[in-house]
């Protein structure tokens, strides 16, 4: 496991703390990648879990750049990439690397991504379009998402069998090693935004699947930096798109119907 945190012990500590409530069957090898935080995280991980390494960057990077230090310094055929902000509901760990196992041709396993109160967040995606991504910068209707943002997010999915989708967001997404190996790492030309997609789409481009287990259910509390207008995040985000759409020529597979 790969947790990143810049500044974030407020949520990589109880983060934490629900996977020692409730332990995975299987043994871990966990990594905690500190993006060169002020907040004492380094710190108070090694206090609190002497057993976890903690790797701290001299400077701060980008997120695929911190994973993929995270990724390096793991040897376990499966890797799950991990924001700070989540709580994982028992059995959450082994669900993803039980469905590895018996899908041979699963490369990225993700889980049903659930809010505090336990409402489902869109946990996989279609590939954008050019509507989905104009309705998703305006106001939410009272009436419920337009019709671009609702097929963009499986919204006619009941999550409750596993399903292969075209791509899943990376806040807690188990990967097979031996995928990463042909497929290539994170790329850390994005820093953040869009490389989740970007992984998911090369994915497919080497014959993986990418699948969705609702039976893993985990909690993200989802911080959402790029929702303030005038955030470093938020100007990440549409030059992160840019650069997806420029390295494929779209935005998406580039076989796919117009």
């Amino acid at each position: 496991m790969v947790f990143v945190a810049t500044d974030e012990a407020h949520v990589l500590v109880p983060a934490l703390e629900s996977l020692g409530e409730h332990p995975p069957k299987r043994p871990l090898q966990f990594v905690v990648v500190d993006n060169a935080s002020t907040d004492g995280v380094a710190g108070e991980i090694r206090c609190r879990w002497p057993e976890v390494p903690v790797l701290t960057q001299p400077w701060r990077r980008g997120l695929p750049a911190n994973l993929n230090t995270g990724i390096r310094a793991t040897t376990a055929p499966f890797v799950l990439l991990c924001n700070p902000d989540l709580l994982f509901r028992p059995g959450a760990v082994d669900a993803m690397a039980s469905f590895l196992e018996s899908h041979p041709r699963a490369g990225m396993a993700a889980p049903k991504l659930l809010s505090p109160e336990g409402d489902v967040r869109p946990s996989a995606r279609r590939w954008y379009t050019v509507g989905a991504l104009v309705a998703l910068k305006l106001p939410r209707s009272a009436n419920g998402p337009a019709a671009a943002v609702a097929r963009s997010v499986y919204a006619d999915w009941d999550y409750r069998e596993p399903r292969r989708v075209d791509w899943v967001p990376c806040p807690a997404t188990m990967v097979r090693r031996a995928a990463f190996r042909e497929v290539g790492l994170m790329d850390e030309r994005f820093r953040l935004y869009f490389d989740d997609v970007d992984i998911s789409l090369r994915m497919h481009l080497g014959g993986w699947e990418v699948w969705c287990v609702p039976e893993a259910e985990v909690i993200h509390l989802e911080q959402r930096a790029s929702l303030r207008a005038l955030s470093r995040a938020a100007r990440w985000h549409p030059v992160s798109l840019g650069k997806f759409a420029w390295k494929h020529k779209g935005l998406g597979p580039p076989y796919r119907a117009p």
